[in-house]
């Protein structure tokens, strides 16, 4: 094998995780009551200036829900969101995520990923950093922040290995999912579900991901 085939890219390789990331500038709003869901944010007609350079949307929205900045994935929309919260409060929850850590799962070399903290941003940053830019995650970061959605707001440690058994079907050991705290309320987590399920919509930019007899959550 080639060494480039022998990496293990989830929990090895860096990537700038882009709209996947807007998950956690909505569900910090809503956990700190700074919007409900059906609170609409003007999107600016799709071009914001701020800090003097300018933030696009990939269409024009004048007024949207917070529900709808999902669904519909504006960066203005996820920027105010986060901009709501301030930037020291949406670093924290960065962190809660599980963002800038690894994970812990039981397999060798992964890395945690590059999060800089608040003083090391610039004066566009906040607006930036919701949308996925200026931070590095593994693909296992993204995938756990996402089942802490699922998971009623718990962030839970990803194994591998779920029990030990012999050939004759005894139990060796058996591992129990490990949280590792409660990231955001289990009603927020809700919120934010559900309007994952707007994504993967004939309103959502997911709608080709749809799968007929099961409900889905999913983001561009």
């Amino acid at each position: 094998a080639k060494p480039e085939q022998m990496k293990n890219r989830a929990i090895i390789d860096m990537m700038e995780p882009g709209s996947t990331f807007k998950i956690v500038s909505a569900a910090a709003a809503l956990n700190e009551h700074k919007v409900r869901p059906d609170t609409t944010i003007f999107c600016e007609n799709g071009l914001w200036n701020f800090g003097g350079r300018p933030l696009h949307d990939h269409k024009a929205y004048a007024d949207l829900s917070v529900r709808d900045i999902l669904v519909k994935s504006s960066n203005i929309g996820a920027a105010k969101l986060a901009i709501s919260v301030g930037d020291q409060k949406f670093y924290e929850y960065i962190r809660r995520f599980g963002f800038g850590e690894r994970t812990g799962i039981e397999l060798p070399g992964e890395i945690g990923g590059v999060i800089r903290p608040p003083q090391s941003w610039s004066k566009i940053s906040i607006t930036r950093i919701p949308m996925g830019h200026e931070v590095g995650v593994t693909p296992l970061q993204m995938t756990s922040a996402m089942a802490t959605i699922a998971n009623g707001g718990k962030l839970v440690t990803p194994r591998i290995v779920k029990s030990i058994t012999t050939e004759d079907g005894k139990s060796v050991s058996t591992f129990s999912p490990v949280v590792l705290r409660q990231v955001i309320s289990a009603e927020t987590a809700a919120q934010i579900g559900n309007a994952l399920r707007g994504v993967v919509s004939d309103r959502g930019t997911a709608a080709a991901a749809a799968v007929p007899g099961f409900t889905i959550s999913g983001k561009t």
